[in-house]
């Protein structure tokens, strides 16, 4: 029998998730399962603004599952209802093989520098956003470079898309100055 306890914190927003609907999921998920422990967090309460601060959420819905001593040991931006990836994540911390402290220097590395490139409009701030999301949310160390390479793929179909609605634009530019992207 599983002896440790598995907390979840189930961030969600209100705006599209019910806390009832969200708790009657929590409750099945354990009676399945004696060493989960949910917590449903509505990041549009205002009493939960600290720990959406704390554990950096930014986009729902996400999951954090901490150890039993509180350390963060994985985090995932699934749904409630995804209980295979909720057990698995359960099973590799109960086994202790989250949090992986060689993948947590990788992430924290790839943050750090990452956080360091300037993000001067919204649509920067938002892919920047996205990848840190999703960075979060990676498991083992192949997943972190998987996503880290999707994004430079995303950037890049971007940077193109971009440059092309710039030239349709400067066609119609009063000045026709040449503009920095």
């Amino acid at each position: 029998m599983r002896d440790r306890k598995v907390e979840i914190m189930y961030f969600y927003s209100d705006l599209y998730e019910n806390r009832k609907g969200l708790s009657g999921l929590s409750k099945k998920l354990r009676q399945k399962r004696k060493d989960i422990s949910i917590r449903l967090v509505n990041v549009e309460d205002p009493e939960n603004e600290e720990l959406t601060e704390l554990y950096k959420v930014n986009m729902v819905p996400v999951m954090v599952f901490l150890t039993l001593n509180g350390e963060v040991a994985a985090r995932r931006s699934v749904p409630l209802s995804a209980e295979k990836i909720i057990e698995d994540v359960a099973d590799r911390i109960n086994k202790g093989e989250l949090p992986n402290p060689a993948v947590e220097e990788i992430r924290a590395k790839i943050l750090e520098s990452f956080r360091s490139a300037t993000k001067r409009d919204e649509l920067t701030q938002l892919v920047a956003e996205q990848f840190e999301n999703d960075l979060m949310g990676a498991g083992p160390e192949s997943e972190i470079y998987e996503r880290v390479n999707h994004h430079i793929s995303a950037i890049n179909h971007t940077i193109h898309d971009l440059e092309a609605l710039k030239r349709v634009l400067q066609k119609f530019s009063k000045n026709q100055h040449d503009f920095v992207v």
